[in-house]
C-alpha cells in the first residue's frame, strides 16, 4: 500500500489481521504463476503486502524482490517468508518513487494495489519507475476490479458489513462494518471503517480510500504511459468482455512493440 496522511485503517496496521480479512485462495495464484513461468526470472511484485504472491513464487524456485511501504505489512511478510523457507529480497519502498539498480523479467501490481493510486501523478509516477525497472523484453503485468455501478451508488448512510475474523491476540471476535461513498471528480471511493471487538462498543476504524479505473481509461493511461496491452483477460485468462470482473494486464514497453 501508499501511506498517506489521515488514520490509516487496522487491515494496515497489521499484517496478520490482514491476512485474515483476506485469505487469498490457490486458484488467485494461478495466474501469477503462470506467469513466472511463461516469462522468468528476476521477479518484483509493487505492493507486495505480506507476501501472498511473492512468497509462492519464491517457493517455486523464482528469483522474488517485493517493494512495500507499510512496515506492519513488511514485517509479517518477512515473518511468513522465514517460517516457510522462501527466500523473498524485502524492501520498504514507495510504488511511485524506488530505486532497486536493477532490472526485471516480470513486474507484477496485483490484488487490486493500483486502486492506491488515487491521482493520476501517483498512477504517472508509478508507471515510471516501472518503465525504469522493466528489462527492454519484459513483461509488466497487473490486475484491477471492474468497477461495480451498484457499489458506487451507495451512500455514507448505509453501513455495510465489510469482514470479520478472530483476533490473532486476543481471540475474540471482530466484525467489522464500513460506510462508503463515491466521489465522481475524483474517481474516488472513500471507505470509513468501524469495528467492534466482541461485546464491545462500536468503533471508529479509520479510512480506506481506492481510485477506480474503469476499463477504457485504463487502456488509455498505460498506453499514453509508455505501455502496450499485450493481453487484456478477464477472469480464468477469458477474453475481456462486457461480462468480466476483472482486467488482468499483460503489458510490454511500448517502444520495445
Amino acid at each position: 500500500m501508499i501511506e498517506r496522511s489521515g488514520v490509516v485503517s487496522s487491515i494496515y496496521r497489521s499484517g496478520k489481521v490482514y491476512d485474515l480479512l483476506y485469505p487469498g485462495s490457490a486458484a488467485g495464484l494461478t495466474f501469477w504463476l503462470e506467469l513466472a513461468q511463461t516469462y522468468g526470472d528476476p521477479i518484483l511484485e509493487i505492493m507486495s503486502g505480506t507476501g501472498f504472491k511473492a512468497i509462492p513464487l519464491a517457493q517455486a524456485g523464482h528469483d522474488v524482490t517485493g517493494v512495500e511501504m507499510a512496515e506492519p505489512m513488511l514485517a509479517e511478510a518477512l515473518r511468513k517468508s522465514r517460517a516457510a523457507d522462501a527466500h523473498v529480497t524485502w524492501v520498504r519502498g514507495d510504488a511511485r518513487a524506488f530505486d532497486l539498480a536493477r532490472q526485471f523479467k516480470l513486474i507484477l501490481l496485483p490484488s487490486n494495489s493500483i486502486c492506491h493510486l488515487l491521482t493520476r501523478h501517483d498512477l504517472e509516477a508509478c508507471l515510471a519507475s516501472v518503465a525504469r525497472h522493466l528489462q527492454p523484453d519484459g513483461r509488466f503485468a497487473l490486475n484491477v476490479f471492474v468497477p461495480s455501478l451498484p457499489l458506487l451508488l451507495q451512500t455514507a448512510d448505509e453501513e455495510l458489513p465489510f469482514g470479520g475474523y478472530a483476533d490473532p491476540d486476543s481471540g475474540a471476535q471482530v466484525v467489522m462494518t464500513s460506510r462508503s461513498w463515491y466521489e465522481a471528480d475524483t474517481q474516488i471511493k472513500h471507505n470509513q471503517l468501524f469495528r467492534r471487538v466482541g461485546e464491545g462498543p462500536i468503533e471508529p476504524d479509520g479510512e480506506l480510500a481506492m481510485r477506480i479505473y474503469f476499463p477504457q481509461e485504463l487502456d488509455a493511461l498505460l498506453w499514453y504511459n509508455g505501455f502496450a496491452i499485450e493481453h487484456k483477460y478477464g477472469e480464468d485468462r477469458r477474453p475481456f468482455d462486457g461480462q468480466s470482473g476483472m482486467q488482468y494486464f499483460v503489458l510490454k514497453l511500448r517502444d520495445r512493440v
